[in-house]
């Protein structure tokens, strides 16, 4: 069988032009030698894709055009066991906030509590979007958790957690529901 058929038959384009080739060990060397460039090229085209990508989606890749600034404040009614924690937002940037419903924390030392705040009395308030120098503010009740579970009476502090729609996450401050020895 001819040498040449095989080679097209193995689709080996390298050895097609080796037929006067009088050292193998330079032949070797190209092949591994086209092969890294070809490995090399299509990583090299997978990230320059992905750069396209974001380049396309102008309000991931621009983000520091349009960021949203916000701030989140917790604050009690009572210095000890309170029944009413406030949850203010307020937009202090230049562009609107499209915001998920917050998650409120209670936490102890090594103790976390996570609830998704959705609304008031039954009422969906979420998501809410919050144009510049607005402020928003939410009453939760403390009473409506210790219901759900009585082992919250016993944490020492709370914090709220806001995100938007893009993913960007706001907290905010720690509110101190009880005294301990830590605190």
């Amino acid at each position: 069988m001819n040498n040449w058929y095989l080679n097209v038959f193995l689709f080996d384009p390298l050895a097609l032009f080796s037929g006067n080739e009088t050292d193998p060990e330079k032949l070797q060397l190209l092949r591994i030698i086209a092969i890294l460039v070809i490995i090399l090229g299509l990583f090299m085209a997978r990230y320059v894709w992905k750069f396209f990508q974001q380049i396309e989606n102008r309000s991931r890749f621009f983000w520091f055009l349009n960021k949203i600034k916000l701030e989140v404040t917790l604050d009690k009614d009572r210095l000890f066991h309170p029944h009413v924690l406030t949850m203010t937002i307020r937009n202090i940037g230049k562009h609107e906030a499209d915001l998920n419903s917050p998650v409120i924390e209670f936490r102890k030392i090594w103790t976390k509590r996570k609830f998704k705040v959705n609304g008031i009395k039954g009422q969906q308030v979420y998501p809410l979007l919050l144009y510049p120098g607005i402020t928003h503010e939410l009453e939760i009740e403390t009473v409506t958790f210790h219901q759900y579970d009585r082992s919250i009476k016993s944490f020492y502090w709370a914090r709220i957690y806001v995100s938007d729609i893009k993913g960007h996450k706001w907290k905010s401050n720690k509110v101190k529901l009880r005294k301990s020895l830590v605190t």
